[in-house]
């Protein structure tokens, strides 16, 4: 591929923004929907690998790392900004943002913010672009407590 035109540009932004509602979403299965038959989703493995650490191939084992937000009351996956550029074989991006983790504790509930990035490669499909490899970097990490929030189910899917 040369180039990508405004259409292509949409769509992955629109792939971005579907995979952080679907994360908040607890839909696990929409995620893995996102990525080719054989994506690759690497995670990391904080605190101790901020770096893309854990590898997950192929759409159930995708499924599957979703699990890991089970333990979180809610979440907030924020795109803050992406670059997309065309390769040979489709497209690679860099999604910046924040992914905001509603943890319980003794003391009340905490938000543990990862700041990071995603370093996306992608396909066009008979059903448009998807995942083909999705990377996760943390920049860095914060811990607040949370003074309020609402319990109802429009916070905690649940």
């Amino acid at each position: 591929m040369t180039s990508l035109d405004a259409a292509d540009l949409t769509a992955l932004r629109v792939l971005s923004g579907t995979y952080a509602a679907a994360a908040d979403d607890r839909d696990a299965a929409a995620v893995g929907a996102l990525f080719v038959p054989d994506g690759v989703l690497v995670v990391p493995d904080p605190p101790a690998h901020l770096d893309p650490h854990v590898s997950h191939v192929g759409r159930p084992a995708v499924v599957a790392a979703l699990g890991a937000l089970a333990g979180t009351l809610a979440t907030t996956h924020v795109v803050a900004g992406a670059r997309y550029l065309p390769t040979p074989t489709g497209a690679r991006g860099r999604v910046r943002g924040t992914a905001h983790h509603l943890l319980p504790g003794r003391e009340g509930p905490s938000d543990l913010v990862w700041f990071l990035h995603y370093d996306d490669e992608y396909a066009r499909t008979d059903d448009g672009w998807a995942f083909t490899r999705r990377a996760v970097t943390i920049n860095w990490i914060e811990r607040h407590r949370v003074s309020a929030i609402r319990t109802d189910e429009e916070v905690t899917g649940r």
